[in-house]
């Protein structure tokens, strides 16, 4: 009698483990994905930004160096990074004809 009480209450406690168990899984995945998301988003929201930064920027030097009629070859330098940045993150075609004329201004150091 008492062998059968204790094989029964093994097999209700283990299942109940079990259940226990498979329920920390799933949350620990549902988290995991939620996290993952997450940081997706963000990521995606700082590329953004710096997307935006740097066409402000590159407008501004635009704006500077074809007002001067010349620019410097460490401004030239600088500026071709940061539109490489700029294109490598997905920026637009906005800021090609501004990149064009910035390499067309005669240098002066």
């Amino acid at each position: 009698m008492w062998t059968t009480v204790l094989a029964i209450a093994t097999s209700v406690i283990s299942a109940m483990l079990v259940f226990i168990l498979q329920s920390v899984i799933r949350e620990n995945a549902r988290l995991k994905k939620e996290r993952d998301e997450n940081r997706a988003i963000r990521h995606k929201a700082m590329e953004n930004g710096v997307v935006c930064i740097l066409r402000k920027l590159l407008m501004d030097e635009h704006e500077l160096w074809v007002g001067k009629g010349y620019i410097t070859s460490h401004a030239l330098e600088s500026g071709l990074l940061m539109y490489k940045a700029y294109k490598d993150l997905g920026g637009n075609g906005m800021i090609d004809h501004m990149e064009d004329e910035i390499q067309s201004l005669p240098i002066k150091d």
